[in-house]
């Protein structure tokens, strides 16, 4: 019987939450877990004893947050991104297991599963995430700006759009939910934010979701006026932002449904 079916037949809402807490533990087996009470948000709480991954999601600020990070970790900070110009894959690297409190590691890249470098292709035993999320639409366009602008010396131009901003978004699926830790579903995508990631921020707020993270990992940090981030501007020949967007909603729920469901987290946790 799966866990997310045990979950369902399991009414937390007639329980206590001293309660409620053992049972879920128990069901997940996973004691790094901690279910708070119905009503807040839950989050794995952040083990420092195990080293951290961040999944820099394409085109959510993550080359800004990594000089953060940089900062943080230092020599601990393990960068996994795949090279473009040569066509390599990114290896695991055997510093992730020399992590300790006195000297933390951080694994901080691109994890795209369907490339064939995902999280448990290289690091199955990762056990903690922290990403930042952007609105899917405004991700789809700048990454379709992004790969026309660098993308001439690459190895592989499959990727890169040949038409307009209309057709780009018409025919090019999503990429956000290929760098999670596991295949996500309408299902599981709650529950995977919930047990997986200690925190996820959001590129609208990065300063807010940078200082968040930041107590969460234990490390000191100064809102700063990171750099101008892309916005979404009509190119020539696309005239109605809003009906793009409106059809590229309609084709992707899920993405949206799971930005959506961050966001909302997002005005619990972070200050107003």
């Amino acid at each position: 019987m799966s866990l997310s079916f045990r979950l369902r037949r399991f009414d937390r809402s007639r329980v206590s939450s001293a309660t409620c807490t053992l049972v879920m533990l128990a069901l997940s087996g996973n004691h790094g877990v901690k279910w708070r009470p119905r009503g807040e948000c839950r989050m794995r709480v952040y083990d420092p004893d195990q080293p951290i991954v961040f999944i820099h999601v394409p085109k959510t600020a993550g080359l800004s947050v990594r000089e953060v990070f940089d900062g943080w970790f230092g020599d601990g900070l393990i960068r996994h991104y795949f090279n473009e110009v040569q066509g390599g894959r990114p290896e695991r690297e055997s510093r992730f297991d020399l992590h300790s409190r006195e000297h933390p590691v951080c694994v901080y890249g691109h994890f795209n599963r369907l490339r064939g470098f995902g999280v448990t292709d290289n690091y199955p035993d990762a056990s903690q995430f922290v990403t930042i999320l952007r609105d899917p639409f405004e991700m789809a366009c700048s990454n379709y700006r992004f790969l026309r602008k660098v993308s001439a010396k690459w190895k592989d131009q499959s990727r890169v759009p040949k038409g307009g901003l209309a057709e780009y978004l018409m025919e090019t699926a999503p990429n956000m939910l290929n760098h999670f830790p596991d295949v996500v579903t309408e299902l599981n995508f709650r529950e995977m934010i919930e047990t997986r990631f200690v925190a996820i921020g959001l590129t609208e707020r990065l300063n807010d979701s940078l200082s968040h993270i930041a107590s969460i990992l234990g490390f000191p940090y100064e809102p700063t006026r990171l750099g101008r981030l892309n916005t979404t501007e009509p190119e020539q020949g696309t005239s109605d932002l809003d009906a793009l967007r409106a059809q590229y909603r309609a084709r992707h729920p899920l993405e949206f449904e799971l930005y959506d469901y961050v966001r909302q987290r997002a005005e619990t946790l972070l200050p107003s």
